[in-house]
């Protein structure tokens, strides 16, 4: 089998969720940053779900969306590695879905809200890293234009950030109510990909030291004080805990490997 390519934005939570499970299942995979906009493109020439990322080309054909990634990555466990369903799939895999759907998105909107519409000379380099020299170029040139379009697909504005802000602190509630009972993980004592997904889709507000991206990212005040304000939460102590015991930055350190 040939190896596997994902194609990413580098600072998409939902992409860092691909590839840890990637990395998690040691599937041999190389990483292809798309620059913004071209993605749609791309997506549209390999057949995947049009605009979206990651997708992930195979020798099976594409597979787009980060849980279809796992689902893909489950049934290519060559490396027999335990499986991420937990010993209730069902739940764990609701879970998964309120995470994608809730979490991954508000906090996707309240970074944005802020970072793109009073500092979006911020972002621009995170979207240029790992793009070829001709593309790098195109994005800082056409980010003028970019900005307005991600602003209006993202429904991004002072309110909206607010609105997501009382979302996810809504979710860290429920989250923190999950662990409340001292439980190591999610759903019983096992990870699970409730628990990879938490971490992926949180990573950005904690800044763990072995997420291999969020450390370029320059989070503008009105989104770094309420980050300050979570850090000693529950459901974000357990997404550090996450990255410390189980994510790796590296394919050639890979601690998966038995």
């Amino acid at each position: 089998m040939k190896a596997a390519i994902l194609y990413v934005f580098n600072i998409s939570h939902y992409c860092e969720k691909a590839r840890w499970a990637l990395d998690y299942f040691g599937i041999d995979h190389e990483v292809r940053h798309v620059m913004v906009g071209a993605h749609r493109h791309i997506a549209k020439k390999l057949g995947a779900k049009p605009g979206s990322v990651p997708f992930l080309q195979t020798d099976d054909g594409v597979i787009s969306g980060s849980s279809a990634i796992i689902d893909w990555c489950e049934d290519h466990n060559t490396g027999k590695r335990t499986s991420l369903s937990g010993i209730d799939p069902e739940e764990v895999r609701a879970i998964e879905e309120r995470l994608d759907d809730i979490v991954g998105v508000h906090v996707r909107r309240f970074y944005y809200s802020d970072a793109l519409i009073n500092e979006p000379a911020s972002v621009r380099p995170i979207f240029s890293s790992g793009l070829p020299m001709w593309q790098r170029a195109a994005v800082t040139l056409g980010w003028s234009r970019i900005v307005p379009l991600m602003i209006k697909s993202m429904d991004l504005g002072v309110e909206q950030g607010q609105q997501s802000r009382t979302v996810i602190e809504a979710e860290l509630d429920w989250l923190d109510g999950l662990l409340a009972d001292g439980r190591p993980y999610l759903h019983g004592n096992q990870w699970t990909r409730a628990d990879l997904t938490a971490a992926a889709l949180l990573g950005p507000v904690v800044t763990p030291k072995e997420h291999p991206m969020v450390h370029a990212v320059v989070f503008p005040k009105g989104v770094l004080k309420p980050m300050q304000d979570w850090a000693q939460r529950p459901a974000l102590q357990f997404v550090s805990r996450m990255y410390s015991t189980h994510r790796i930055c590296q394919a050639s350190s890979n601690p998966y490997k038995n």
